[in-house]
């Protein structure tokens, strides 16, 4: 399975699961793994738009995945 293949599964996924009240946590995490597998296309592709971008969608969701879940579960 190709990085793009796995990145575009991953948003997809994490597009739903942020859509679930309960889940929002576990979109962000998917999030996650989508953005770092477009970091690596975009870099072997030398779309350097693409790579920053992904690089501030990257740290968007490590922010939501803190917010959502990390935080309130290791702060109380």
């Amino acid at each position: 399975m190709s990085a793009a293949t796995i990145a575009a599964t991953f948003g997809i996924l994490g597009a739903l699961l942020l859509a679930m009240p309960a889940l929002p946590g576990w979109g962000f995490g998917a999030f996650v793994i989508s953005n770092v597998a477009w970091l690596l296309v975009s870099a072997r592709r030398a779309q350097w738009a693409l790579h920053v971008q992904q690089w501030v969608f990257l740290l968007c969701s490590l922010l939501g995945l803190w917010n959502w879940w990390l935080g309130p579960l290791l702060l109380g």
